[in-house]
């Protein structure tokens, strides 16, 4: 082994170093991210004010479902194929175009967002676009970083998802909604949209003619095929690909369940859903920062199995809000009840907030943990389709749950049904887990690292 590799293996134990850090002297890695911050606000922000006007428009846990699930049932007909099409179709024409046509969608709903019928439709769009779009920009980190910064790179890609939610959710969009109107947020997010496809398309130009070609030697059906073949084979690529969609599927649970949570359980506005969404991205933050420290020491597809017990604990945390402000109330003096008595903010909200940092903590463990073991046990040319894969398949088996969840929410009450979405959670992955007619037997054997400079 190598003095440089002793040095990265031996290293102190912080999460994010210097020389992780030094990825961002790479111009191509660092350009991604900053296209990707770009689209990230701007997609956050347009979702989240989505999700406002349907809650405020139809006052149903129901519409938001149906919201979701515009947004989700493209993925369930296009994700594989576009996975197939981003490892298949130049870097510049995939990244580029799809930016721009999110801009084209974003401007559509500047003029069409009085209509709940247009906002279904548009919503449907922006998702359509980001099939091709997401696999391509998560497949291109391996080409232009080594695979022994994947930990850190990855960690860097999640870094910009939390700060485009924090910009997006907890500051540009209430801002806006309040002091200008919901238009103002679209017309935001359509220069943002803009500004990335120029960032985008300048990192994209500087990919080698080699570097394209290697991505477009598979057939379009023996593309879709070898994405499968990895998940039969690899046991750790398979598990990672269950818990990050059963992860998937809890967030968007939460998601459509958070404005009712919100009015009925913490009864405020609706549009106060960032008392939430804020804490939940901080906790994000901080899983970047840890992931890459605990994926050197345990693996990834064991962060990923740590992050989703996690996620599950937040999700009964919140189910049993009341329970768990009684028992802290009684046993741990964290001043809840002197927040409540001079701030004026309810116990019941600060619990809430609480229980919302490890949520975002650990999705982040989750999504970081998942995107290394598929850069790890996949081929850079393959990567694509097995990102598209785990959308597809998390959107396909969450569109009759999550239909369930919107009618079980307007009937049952919302902590009654973030605790059935837990439990349900719990069986499906200890089924897929331990049963012996799915998923392979074993994990295959690690690639040999890439050695190819950053850049």
């Amino acid at each position: 082994m190598s003095e440089k590799r002793l040095r990265r293996r031996w290293r102190p134990e912080v999460a994010l170093d210097i020389e992780d850090v030094r990825l961002l002297r790479n111009p191509r890695f660092r350009r991604l991210l900053e296209a990707r911050l770009a689209g990230q606000i701007a997609q956050n922000a347009t979702l989240y004010t989505l999700l406002i006007l349907v809650v405020q428009d139809t006052e149903s846990s129901f519409q938001s479902t149906l919201l979701i699930i515009s947004y989700t049932l493209p993925a369930m007909f296009l994700a594989i194929p576009a996975g197939a099409l981003a490892d298949a179709l130049p870097k510049r024409l995939t990244l580029t175009t799809g930016l721009l046509l999110k801009t084209a969608v974003a401007g559509g709903l500047v003029l069409f967002s009085g209509d709940t019928l247009s906002i279904f439709l548009l919503a449907a769009a922006l998702s359509a676009v980001s099939q091709l779009y997401s696999p391509a920009e998560s497949a291109t980190v391996t080409g232009i970083v080594r695979r022994d910064q994947l930990p850190a790179a990855n960690a860097l890609m999640v870094l910009t998802l939390v700060l485009g939610q924090i910009l997006g959710i907890a500051a540009i969009a209430p801002l806006l909604l309040r002091t200008v109107g919901p238009s103002s947020v679209f017309l935001v997010a359509t220069a943002l949209f803009a500004l990335a496809s120029y960032i985008i398309g300048w990192m994209a130009s500087d990919f080698s003619r080699e570097e394209e070609a290697a991505t477009r030697r598979a057939g379009f059906i023996n593309a879709m095929q070898e994405g499968f073949r990895v998940l039969r084979q690899d046991r750790h690529a398979y598990l990672a690909i269950v818990y990050l969609t059963i992860g998937t599927m809890l967030l968007k649970v939460v998601v459509i369940l958070l404005p009712q949570y919100t009015h009925d359980v913490l009864r405020i506005s609706t549009r106060d859903t960032v008392f939430v969404a804020a804490p939940a991205a901080i906790g994000a933050g901080a899983g970047m920062l840890f992931a890459p420290l605990v994926i050197r020491r345990i693996g990834g597809w064991r962060v990923v199995a740590a992050g989703l017990v996690l996620l599950l604990l937040g999700m009964l945390g919140l189910g049993l809000v009341v329970y768990v402000r009684d028992f802290i109330e009684s046993n741990i003096n964290l001043g809840i009840g002197f927040v409540e008595r001079e701030v004026g903010v309810s116990s019941v909200i600060t619990v809430s907030m609480l229980l919302a940092i490890p949520l975002g903590f650990a999705y982040s463990l989750l999504s970081i943990g998942a995107r290394v073991v598929m850069n790890e046990r996949a081929a850079p040319e393959t990567q694509g389709r097995l990102f598209a894969i785990q959308i597809a398949l998390g959107d396909l088996l969450s569109l009759v749950p999550l239909l369930v969840v919107g009618a079980l929410a307007d009937v049952a009450g919302v902590r009654a049904t973030l605790l059935a979405a837990a439990a349900a959670a719990v069986l499906a992955a200890a089924y897929l887990t331990f049963s012996r007619r799915l998923g392979p037997g074993q994990p295959l054997p690690r690639q040999a690292l890439d050695t190819r400079p950053a850049g």
